[in-house]
């Protein structure tokens, strides 16, 4: 297992991921804990690798506190097997100090001989423990694991112990752990500045120089995103890349790498069913419906996964973005909404059917919809269909009411049989009309 001083993240810019590092370090400072995340390739471990190996990083974050701190940093991919015996005797052969001897294969004597050394340090040292590569982990440890660590926290004088746990996807419950953590940081693609810096190293370390104007398509044809950057980099590098191509056909060039595209796919696959589902709509240019999101676009908002730019939102990058694309034009859909007479909705997909009884009104509005299924229907023309000669009179905001009661006649049914809450069978529109999904 590597050393801290020998990581390459030792050597790059202090100010590196400035927000990122200092929301960390913020938390620290302040004797916290904290949980890093970030999908596929974002560079969530070169953040805390950069955090316990730069020479500079304490004195430029924890000022007067700088020489007060000793931190340790835990692979756990790295471990032969990740289980809390391993974990504890990582942390206890990396603990300041002389080197321990041959560890016992039992965790709970492993937790002894822990505890033992951590009680033998500097009261005044804050011990800072990082678990990186997490994800594993946390799936296989039990709720004795997290108590420990945190008993492992109070047994010092001063509790100044901290903890950061570096993972994919959120943590769930740490169980007493769990009050000692901080919100996350999420670790989203690169801004301009660090994604140039990215660049230029990786030119030093391939052997050639990138004029402006192929940084810039690099940049936004990655959106950022460390892992693309570094392969993109390495594509046009060796001569694969033709810069001169217009963006839409470079990221289609880009896709032709196998190391991109699986790149692709772990980026997809971080994503829950109901997230795919959120990105599939913005990809096929359909408005996110309001009562549809689950939280699931705030998430993707929140790891840089969506963008929101003039009221508008978009994939993060144009290599993403055709990746699902692709990923939709190979999906077929597979959910009917019909309307069944009398007044009935029948529902359709892989995993069963259903009928639901409608209104009469309802089903005037299902049936409106399904002559132009996949189409948009504007509020005029719908309000004519389902009205008829009630018309005169009823308005957008009446339209919109009966569209809110036929998703929440129909939608739960399917949410149940697909397990996706992000599905709605209506979609609005915004300043056109409405169209029915499946």
């Amino acid at each position: 297992m590597a050393t801290a001083s020998r990581y390459k993240e030792s050597s790059f810019p202090v100010d590196y991921r400035a927000a990122e590092v200092g929301q960390i370090m913020s938390a620290l400072y302040r004797q916290r804990s904290i949980a890093v995340t970030g999908l596929a390739g974002m560079g969530k471990s070169n953040v805390v690798r950069f955090i316990v190996s730069h020479p500079d990083v304490r004195s430029r974050y924890l000022q007067e506190r700088a020489d007060d701190y000793a931190f340790l940093h835990v692979d756990c991919a790295g471990l032969v097997v990740v289980a809390e015996a391993e974990i504890l005797g990582e942390i206890a052969v990396q603990l300041p100090g002389d080197r321990v001897a041959d560890l016992p294969r039992d965790a709970r004597d492993v937790w002894r001989i822990l505890k033992e050394r951590v009680l033998d340090l500097n009261p005044d040292l804050n011990l800072v423990i990082v678990l990186d590569y997490f994800d594993e982990a946390v799936t296989v440890l039990d709720r004795s694991f997290f108590n420990r660590l945190f008993h492992l926290r109070n047994a010092r004088s001063k509790g100044n112990l901290s903890y950061v746990f570096v993972t994919r996807r959120p943590l769930g419950s740490l169980y007493e752990l769990q009050e000692l953590l901080d919100d996350e940081c999420a670790i989203t693609p690169l801004g301009r500045e660090d994604a140039l810096v990215s660049i230029r190293r990786d030119e030093a370390r391939l052997g050639c120089t990138f004029d402006a104007a192929q940084r810039d398509k690099l940049i936004v044809c990655t959106g950022g995103h460390p892992g693309f950057l570094k392969n993109a980099c390495e594509l046009l590098g060796s001569g694969r890349l033709d810069a001169g191509l217009p963006d839409e056909a470079f990221v289609r060039q880009l896709l032709d790498s196998g190391k991109v595209r699986n790149l692709c796919r772990e980026l997809w696959d971080d994503l829950t069913p109901a997230e795919q589902s959120v990105l599939l709509k913005v990809v096929r240019g359909s408005s996110l419906p309001e009562n549809a999101d689950g939280g699931c676009v705030t998430y993707l908002e929140r790891s840089g996964v969506l963008v929101r730019e003039g009221g508008r939102t978009r994939v993060f990058c144009p290599l993403f973005e055709t990746f699902v694309c692709g990923i939709g034009a190979s999906t077929p859909c597979e959910i009917c909404v019909a309307p069944v007479f009398p007044n009935q909705a029948r529902i359709e997909t892989p995993a069963g059917e259903a009928a639901v009884d409608l209104s009469p009104k309802l089903f005037a509005l299902l049936a409106a919809l399904s002559e132009t299924r996949g189409d948009v229907l504007t509020t005029d023309d719908l309000i004519r269909c389902v009205y008829g000669d009630e018309a005169l009179g009823v308005t957008n905001a009446a339209l919109s009411q009966l569209v809110k009661r036929l998703r929440a006649a129909v939608d739960p049914y399917v949410r149940r049989l697909i397990k996706d809450q992000a599905y709605t069978c209506v979609e609005t529109v915004r300043d056109v009309g409405y169209k029915l999904n499946g």
